[in-house]
């Protein structure tokens, strides 16, 4: 049942009511923008490898390519009622010819893009001054940065590319303010609402996405509509890509390996003479296919074709995979009869010979015969290309690559499987709580202290296997020992101790669903701020400013390496609480005519970093790639860098430069550069010519480059030039 936003009820219907029995001034704002790229590399929209290792996607080179076209009308409204209240409303009309390509072209609510910006009344009750409804609430001073700017939430769509009062999300709040003898007091009740991302925010399906197959002929499948989220948005991050991403991310991934873990089982199984293939392996198969890993078998010059044990192991060749004893399968009149890879039915599943090319059933060629195990797993993987699968480049940047270690068997599990995205969201009861103290010392020091009990803004995505009625899968991580040592394969139970018989998968004939689930945790944010003014002789007045937050019970990826490279997908990419704690120190000086100069340090510490050796079964002597435990970096972890290790002290450099210009100084320009440590860079230099009292130019150039690997290194075939036109009546 639908659950009333309760305090957002009550304050419209007070504004609204309020607003219908006063004057009212009406004034308004028409911005006209056009953005276009400034490079000439392709738009990474997929993160997409071919097989030449080369970025490629779906949009055209595009050098000059526009990707805003917009238009955005404000009207503002403004009274006071007959008690001496006011009143502000502020309505937009916005619309992106460029942004419908990636659904961001119009309005949309609780976004930059929404229709009712703000709508409060200010009041007054005894010693307190209150402003109660939809608005915006600022703490922090930071530039380019938020840290003590916490209440609102922000529209990162275009990154830091706006301005903060436009980015900046207003919700539906109570403020209340009062003077104390010494300082002052402020109290805040908000309505919990998360950032927004592209790629990552309220609009993506939350249907489940499988691949619908025809179990007569499985050499044909139909793909489910594998589109991400704003697929080609400019500003997608690349850990966002690896969530919702069409190529990289795995909400889009796993129906296609379901699709491939149905037909890759069934190659190695013997068919039936009549009657249609089971789903996945034969149960009998399955401790044979324990024995092998997909890391080996990509690694394979070729497939043998003799005879043999289930555990033939020479010369990176495998001669037997099934288990022992004959497996005839006959099809056109062609009886295959042995132990070994010739039973291998790839002519039925629509295989492909080595070299790629088709063919058409097993009489095209000795059954076995010229296939590498590279070659198979690529032949599967070609049947989905718009999921990165694998990648034969020497890298490791593909699933079947991260999961080298995952045996066979493993693949049951998975058979046929789909994926959800769901919210477990606040609802409209819950409440952000918020207080701050300010004051000034006698000396003219400024400085508050502050604290929220409140959602975290940042959302986070939980990973967790269900069954087909919506029950809990656990992962059961099994052992066996193989000619070449200990392999583990996985299967999806009911029961957390796995005794019972696995209930999804090639054997049960019902399969898993992954469920990624947005959600936003509550945290603690204790912080403060200061700011006095020094005189200096060189310099003149000197501004010190700073402000930090201690944010307790945050959530962090982290990434196990080890259990991704068994095929623990749930167990590879957890959400783990920790604190951080953020801080921004900062001078402003004024020099040559009226310019002002900012400078900035700050600081992300991760005060519960990890980064350990330990491989999935618990040893802490990795001896594979694929190993490891680590916080990852949220903005860039991806497929294509190793899901990437964040630093356990992220630091940024700013440099922010303001001047007016003009005779009467009535024109302005500003320039800010942002560093990463780590090695990236944003520059954006932005200037308003003002023609006359209603009507402004702008202009804005937004460059990026650095490490392809950093927050803003990615986006650096995102470098764009801007210009737009101002109007106010």
């Amino acid at each position: 049942m639908y659950k009333k936003n309760i305090y957002l009820a009550v304050l419209s219907s007070v504004f609204i009511s309020s607003i219908s029995s006063a004057q009212t001034e009406v004034t308004g704002k028409l911005t006209l923008e056009s953005a276009s790229y400034t490079d000439n590399e392709y738009v990474k929209e997929s993160y997409a490898y071919n097989p030449s290792n080369a970025w490629v996607g779906k949009a055209s080179e595009h050098g000059t390519d526009s990707f805003k076209e917009e238009v955005n009308a404000r009207i503002y409204f403004d009274g006071n009622f007959e008690n001496g209240d006011a009143y502000h409303a502020e309505l937009q009309a916005f619309n992106d010819g460029e942004g419908d390509s990636f659904d961001m072209g119009g309005n949309e609510s609780y976004t930059q893009r929404d229709a009712l910006r703000e709508a409060y009344v200010d009041t007054s009750y005894k010693d307190w001054a209150i402003r109660a409804g939809k608005q915006q609430v600022v703490w922090g001073t930071a530039d380019g940065m938020k840290l003590l700017d916490n209440i609102n939430p922000t529209d990162f769509s275009e990154m830091a590319q706006n301005q903060m009062e436009d980015s900046r999300i207003p919700v539906w709040m109570l403020n209340a303010e009062k003077p104390l003898e010494k300082g002052n007091i402020q109290f805040i009740i908000s309505q919990p609402k998360e950032n927004i991302f592209a790629g990552l925010n309220r609009s993506i399906n939350t249907s489940t996405r499988t691949n619908t197959n025809s179990n007569a002929n499985l050499s044909t499948s139909v793909d489910v509509a594998a589109i991400g989220t704003n697929k080609g948005h400019p500003f997608t991050l690349l850990g966002v890509d690896s969530i919702t991403g069409t190529n990289n991310g795995f909400l889009n991934i796993v129906p296609d390996l379901g699709t491939v873990a149905n037909l890759f089982g069934q190659a190695f199984a013997p068919a039936p003479s009549s009657g249609k293939r089971i789903d996945g392996l034969a149960p009998q198969n399955h401790s044979a296919m324990n024995f092998f890993t997909v890391g080996a078998f990509n690694t394979s010059a070729k497939l043998g074709a003799g005879t043999g044990s289930s555990t033939s192991y020479y010369n990176g060749q495998y001669k037997a995979v099934l288990a022992s004893g004959s497996h005839n399968y006959s099809k056109t009149g062609v009886t295959y009869t042995g132990d070994g890879f010739e039973d291998l039915t790839f002519g039925d599943t629509g295989f492909w010979l080595w070299d790629g090319s088709a063919m058409v059933d097993e009489t095209d060629a000795t059954a076995g015969q010229g296939y590498s195990g590279q070659g198979a797993l690529q032949g599967f993987a070609n049947m989905h290309p718009e999921s990165n699968l694998l990648n034969t480049d020497s890298a490791i940047n593909s699933v079947f690559e991260y999961m080298d270690r995952t045996a066979f068997s493993t693949f049951d599990a998975f058979v046929n499987a789909g994926s959800r995205y769901t919210y477990k969201m606040p609802s409209g009861s819950d409440v952000d709580l918020s207080t701050r103290f300010s004051d000034t010392t006698e000396d003219g020091m400024n400085y508050s202290l502050n604290y929220s009990y409140a959602y975290d803004k940042n959302p986070i995505i939980n990973l967790r296997w269900e069954d087909s009625s919506g029950n809990l899968l656990y992962t059961c991580k099994n052992s066996q020992q193989t000619a070449s040592g200990t392999n583990y394969y996985l299967k999806l139970d009911n029961e957390s101790g796995c005794s019972g018989n696995s209930v999804v998968g090639g054997d049960a004939g019902s399969y898993a669903t992954l469920v990624f689930e947005q959600e936003v945790k509550r945290i603690h944010n204790i912080g403060g701020s200061f700011d006095m003014t020094m005189e200096t002789d060189t310099l003149g007045p000197v501004v010190i400013r700073g402000e930090a937050v201690y944010q307790k019970d945050t959530y962090t990826p982290v990434m196990d390496r080890g259990k991704m490279s068994i095929g623990d997908l749930t167990g590879a990419l957890t959400m783990r609480k920790g604190d951080r704690f953020k801080y921004v120190i900062g001078a402003d000086i004024t020099a040559l005519t009226n310019m002002m100069i900012s400078a900035q340090f700050i600081q992300d510490r991760n005060l519960d970093y990890i980064d350990s050796n330990v491989d999935h079964d618990g040893s802490t002597t990795c001896s594979t790639t694929n190993c490891g435990v680590y916080t990852t970096d949220y903005a860039t972890m991806h497929m294509s860098n190793g899901f990437n290790k964040a630093a356990k002290n992220k630091n940024f450099y700013s440099l922010y430069l303001s001047k007016p210009f003009g005779e009467s100084g009535q024109h302005r320009w500003n320039n800010i550069t942002i560093f990463e440590e780590t090695g990236g860079y944003w520059n954006r230099l932005d200037a308003e010519y003002t023609l006359d009292d209603n009507t402004i130019l702008t202009g804005e150039i937004n460059s990026y480059f650095g490490d392809a690997d950093t927050q803003f290194g990615q986006l650096k075939t995102s470098s764009n030039v801007q210009v737009g036109l101002k109007y106010s009546f």
